[in-house]
C-alpha cells in the first residue's frame, strides 16, 4: 500500500530586492520580483511501513520539500498524494505561543493536529511525563531551554499515533526521541527522516532520497543513495580545508548540558593516540605496517555496558574515509567500573596506510547504534610514513604470477 506519492512536485518563491516592491506589484500590476524555485519536478513513492530518509546539502530544498509533504505549505505544480494521519515537526517552537505555559501550548497543539477535548485529555499525562517537564510545564514556553522545547514538541506530534510522521534531524536528538522513531518504525508506520548524519541515515532508514539545487538526483535503496551521496561530498570537500586538533581530547568537566535537557547521559573524558613517535611539537607520527592503538574512556553513569559502544573513523585530511567500525558491529564490550567509567583501546596490529596526514572521529553511540551520546570529530590529527615504495592511501597485500 502507497503512503505517499509525488508526482511532478514543485515550490516557487517570489523574491523581491526591497518590501517595498511586493506592494509596488500588486498595485501597478508589473512584475518586481525573481522566481526562485526551491524544489523541482520531484516524483517519488513511499510505501506504507517504509522509512525514507531525506539527504542532500544545506539550500538543497530540503526544508521546502518537509512542509509540502506535511501539509505546511502548498506545491506550486505537481500532486502529492498521503494515505493517513500526517504529524510533523520541522522548526523549534512551531505552533506554540511563547507567552502560554507547557500545558496549554500541549493543548493548542494536540487541537491543531485534529483530536477532541476528550482525546486531549486522555492524551496530556502521557505526553508531560515524555517531556519530562515536571513543574515547569506550567511556566511560559519562552523560558524553556531548547532541549525542553524539543521534548514537548516532539511528545505533542506523536502523540496523536500519526500513520506517517515527518521529522527534521536537529528536533530528533535525544534518546527517548530516537526510541520513540524506532517504535513507529517497529510498528509499521511511514517516517521521513531529513538528516545530516549520514550515519543515523543508513541505520534508520530503507531508503533515502537525495535532493540536489532543488531537484531529485537520486531515490532508491538507502545505501545506493548514500553511497552516491558521500561520493559528491568528497568530490566537493576535495579542496576544501578543515581545523583539526592534534592534541588529545578530554572533558574533565564533563558535558556541557543546557538548561532542561537531559539526554546526554555518557560523555567522552579522554582520547588519546598510543604509541608511534612523539616529535617536539607534540604530533605524532606512526610507520606503515607497525602498530597503531586508541585509547578511549568515558563516563556512563547509570547505562549497562550493553548499552554503550564506540564508534571509530579514520580519515585522510582531504575528510576522506579510509576506515570506520565500532564495537556494535565487532559484537565488542566496554569495560566498565562500578563508578559508570567505561573504556577501551582500539588497536591495529600492521596499519596499513600509506604517508599522509590523517585524524579520527570518535562517537559513543547506544545499543541500537543510532543514538549518538557524545562525539569528537576531527580529533587526535597523526601522520603517517612509510618505507616501502609504494602510492596511494593503503596498503593492499598482493602477489604476481
Amino acid at each position: 500500500m502507497i503512503a505517499i506519492e509525488a508526482k511532478g512536485l514543485g515550490k516557487r518563491y517570489r523574491r523581491y530586492a526591497r518590501p517595498l516592491d511586493s506592494l509596488k506589484e500588486l498595485i501597478l500590476r508589473r512584475p518586481y520580483h525573481d522566481e526562485y524555485w526551491a524544489v523541482q519536478n520531484v516524483s517519488f513513492c513511499q510505501q506504507k511501513g517504509v522509512t525514507l530518509g531525506l539527504i542532500g546539502d544545506n539550500g538543497a530544498g530540503k526544508s521546502s520539500l518537509l512542509k509540502m509533504l506535511s501539509g505546511t505549505l502548498t506545491p506550486t505544480i505537481g500532486t502529492l498524494s498521503l494515505n493517513g494521519r500526517v504529524s510533523a515537526i520541522l522548526e523549534l517552537g512551531s505552533g506554540f505561543h511563547p507567552e502560554f505555559n507547557g500545558l496549554d501550548n500541549a493543548r493548542l497543539g494536540c487541537a491543531m493536529l485534529g483530536l477532541s477535548q476528550r482525546e486531549i485529555d486522555e492524551r496530556l499525562p502521557s505526553i508531560i511525563e515524555f517531556s519530562e517537564l515536571g513543574d515547569a510545564i506550567a511556566r511560559p514556553v519562552k523560558t524553556y531551554s531548547s532541549g525542553m522545547y524539543v521534548r514537548l514538541a516532539f511528545s505533542v506530534v506523536t502523540s496523536v499515533d500519526p500513520d506517517i510522521l515527518v521529522i527534521d534531524e536537529a528536533l530528533s536528538v535525544g534518546e527517548k526521541c530516537m526510541d520513540r522513531m524506532m517504535g513507529f518504525r517497529e510498528q509499521g508506520k511511514s517516517l521521513i527522516f531529513c538528516s545530516h548524519s549520514i550515519y543515523q541515515v543508513r541505520e534508520l532508514c530503507d531508503q533515502a532520497l537525495w535532493l540536489d539545487k532543488g531537484k531529485l538526483r537520486l531515490f532508491g535503496p538507502v545505501e545506493e543513495v548514500v553511497d552516491a551521496y558521500q561520493d559528491h561530498v568528497r568530490a566537493q570537500n576535495s579542496t576544501s580545508t578543515t581545523q583539526i586538533s592534534s592534541e588529545p581530547s578530554s572533558r574533565d568537566d564533563g558535558p556541557e548540558i543546557s538548561r532542561g535537557q537531559t539526554e546526554t547521559r555518557a560523555w567522552f573524558e579522554h582520547i588519546e593516540l598510543i604509541g608511534g613517535e612523539t616529535l617536539e611539537s607534540g604530533d605524532k607520527i606512526f610507520e606503515t605496517h607497525r602498530a597503531f592503538s586508541v585509547s578511549i574512556q568515558a563516563t556512563a553513569p547509570g547505562i549497562s555496558k550493553d548499552d554503550v559502544h564506540i564508534g571509530i573513523v579514520i580519515k585522510r585530511n582531504d575528510m576522506i574515509q579510509c576506515y570506520g567500525v565500532s564495537t556494535l558491529v565487532d559484537e565488542v564490550h566496554m569495560n566498565q567500573s562500578p563508578d559508570g567509567g567505561v573504556s577501551i583501546d582500539y588497536h591495529i596490529d600492521s596499519l596499513p596506510l600509506l604517508s599522509g596526514e590523517y585524524l579520527l572521529d570518535i562517537y559513543l553511540l547506544d545499543a541500537s547504534g543510532i543514538h549518538v551520546y557524545d562525539k569528537q570529530e576531527n580529533t587526535c590529527q597523526f601522520q603517517v610514513r612509510q618505507k616501502i615504495k609504494a602510492v596511494g592511501m593503503n596498503w593492499i597485500d598482493h602477489r604476481w604470477e
